[in-house]
């Protein structure tokens, strides 16, 4: 499962909203951006005309 850090506008304070995200995979579908698991269940969506910044975290290094 990776993390992806979206960033996206609201029209109340504060105007920008940062959110982690746990899932597999996104897609835009319609005008919506989609985070989706390896089974199709959905875990987020946000209307894509808001989004700012969609970026993967890199994976947390193994813990001995």
């Amino acid at each position: 499962m990776n993390v992806y850090v979206v960033e996206y506008t609201t029209p109340r304070t504060p105007p920008l909203r940062e959110r982690k995200v746990e899932a597999d995979d996104f897609a835009v579908r319609d005008t919506f951006v989609e985070f989706t698991t390896a089974d199709g269940r959905k875990v987020f969506s946000v209307r894509a005309e808001t989004v700012v910044t969609i970026a993967k975290m890199a994976p947390e290094p193994p813990t001995t």
